[in-house]
């Protein structure tokens, strides 16, 4: 846990045992209320403020060095449990300046010393907890040996239902003795449940159900014997831990593949050569300790280890797409980026959303500006870092005769050619008709190659255009967005564009001149 402003120390007398006990009192990180973590002899013993509910029959999870919960036992908003060696914490939380609640596990040598918790691994990351339901939320071991999220919904004055929010389903446990099962937060962040009367046999694992983040030790890869797939998945944004439109898979061809919307492959690794994935040539830097990736008949997985030693490092699936690791500097206390991949944002399929042009050449939320004719979706997504709303039309009486096309000089085309209409005609005048025609055209592009024009294309596009990109040299194509007759002061004609690039040209070269004069 973070510093806290209270610390204190009593002792509280068990009848059971007879001696005392010390219990340690810490408040919460995100609710500022007492948290009791002990440091108890037995298991039986209870903290501060719990004591009557504990001889109602339910305990608090004890403290064994605050690294496990024995069947019966829960985590509830105020109670953390921490890795043997302090490196992780799992406990409720939200994200920045949200009101939905989560369980999940963070960094937490990083937590102490930063505001907002690097958070690696989250249980109901689609199935929130509400402000009002978080007080009688807990995270429990259950008798039948599953990890269980669940609020009491009160049903009258006398008695509540329980309400399921997350579960393990795990089918293992019911296998074994139940008083033998504990759940442990190992010191590489893998929350496990375990058997002790198999000689710690892994029940169930974090590590087996991935959200966005690749922790060392952990395993990237598939499995076919056991139908287990580790994928990745970003965040939808940066306060909303659900499922985001960005995941990473390792392929049986050896490959990583980017996906966006679990559809479409718009990036990959290139294959392994035994040191580092072909396009990441930034894994030889020196963070890791080991790479190893291991290919057998049925599945393959990727796994890489550092040393007890080394700064904590974290691979993600960032919101934006990118696949990034960082390294926790000491002397500026926060995390430094070593590579990310793909770069740059652009390359990243649907960044900007519909109807929105990413620049390589802007930062931040200028990145991706709207089309003409265009405005933002949902504005306040951009504080969350979340482009993909994309942008709208400013003006819903458009589709007629008399609309008219915003020219779009020098775009790359090669990310948005697989979803047009291929027209086959004579002359440009016929492609922006043939879009004319039907509602549904948004765009239109008329491209011809060769010395001889041989090769004509009229490119239509019907519904959201995505992915739409400036191109880098001047060899790219004119796109022409449609607008209605309204919207004229926003068309640009090719002939002006050119004279203003001639006289910028020009300008440029006078002032250049002068300066060598």
């Amino acid at each position: 846990m973070s510093a806290f402003p209270l610390q204190v120390v009593v002792q509280v007398m068990h009848n059971r045992v007879g001696q005392p006990k010390l219990v340690q009192l810490k408040t919460n990180d995100n609710t500022g209320e007492v948290d009791g973590t002990e440091a108890c002899r037995d298991r039986t013993c209870s903290w501060g403020g719990q004591i009557g509910r504990d001889f109602m029959g339910k305990r608090s999870a004890t403290t064994l060095a605050d690294t496990m919960l024995l069947v019966g036992q829960s985590l509830t908003r105020n109670r953390t449990l921490v890795s043997k060696g302090g490196k992780f914490e799992l406990g409720f939380f939200a994200p920045g300046n949200s009101q939905k609640y989560y369980v999940g596990i963070w960094f937490k040598q990083v937590a102490s010393v930063q505001k907002k918790k690097t958070v690696v691994w989250v249980a109901n990351r689609n199935k929130p907890i509400s402000t009002t339901d978080l007080s009688s939320s807990e995270f429990k071991l259950l008798e039948d040996g599953q990890l269980s999220l669940f609020f009491m919904k009160p049903k009258n004055n006398y008695s509540s239902d329980q309400v399921p929010i997350w579960s393990t389903n795990s089918t293992t446990v019911k296998r074994v003795i139940h008083s033998s099962i504990k759940v442990v937060l190992h010191d590489n962040g893998n929350l496990a449940v375990l058997s002790s009367s198999n000689g710690n046999i892994i029940m169930w694992q974090s590590f087996d159900h991935p959200t966005n983040s690749f922790l060392p030790g952990a395993k990237f890869g598939y499995n076919n014997l056991t139908n287990t797939s580790y994928i990745l998945t970003s965040w939808r944004n940066s306060e909303d831990p659900s499922d985001g439109f960005y995941s990473v898979k390792l392929e049986p061809g050896g490959t990583v593949s980017f996906i966006w919307n679990q559809s479409h492959e718009f990036y990959n690794s290139g294959v392994w050569n035994g040191h580092y994935f072909g396009n990441f040539p930034e894994m030889r830097i020196g963070v890791a300790s080991s790479y190893e990736y291991r290919s057998y008949a049925n599945g393959s997985y990727f796994i890489y280890s550092v040393s007890d030693a080394d700064p904590p490092l974290h691979a993600f699936v960032d919101v934006s797409g990118q696949l990034k690791a960082a390294v926790w500097q000491s002397e500026t206390q926060d995390w430094m980026e070593i590579w990310t991949k793909p770069m740059p944002l652009c390359q990243v399929y649907g960044i900007c959303g519909a109807f929105s042009i990413c620049s390589d050449n802007n930062i931040g939320p200028s990145i991706c500006q709207c089309l003409p004719g265009f405005e933002k979706h949902n504005p306040k997504d951009l504080d969350s870092l979340d482009y993909s709303s994309g942008c709208v039309r400013k003006n819903s009486s458009w589709c007629g005769d008399k609309d008219n096309f915003h020219v779009m000089p020098n775009m790359d085309l090669s990310k948005i050619i697989t979803s047009a209409n291929v027209l086959v005609v004579d002359d440009a005048k016929k492609c922006k008709s043939s879009c004319l025609q039907n509602c549904s055209c948004n765009a239109y592009a008329y491209h011809t190659t060769g010395s001889n024009n041989n090769s004509i294309g009229c490119l239509l596009w019907y519904g959201s255009l995505v992915n739409v990109r400036q191109h880098v040299g001047d060899d790219g194509v004119d796109l022409f967005i449609r607008l209605a007759a309204s919207e004229d002061h926003l068309l640009i004609s090719r002939k002006k564009i050119s004279t203003v690039a001639i006289v910028g040209a020009v300008s440029g070269f006078t002032i250049l001149l002068g300066v060598s004069l």
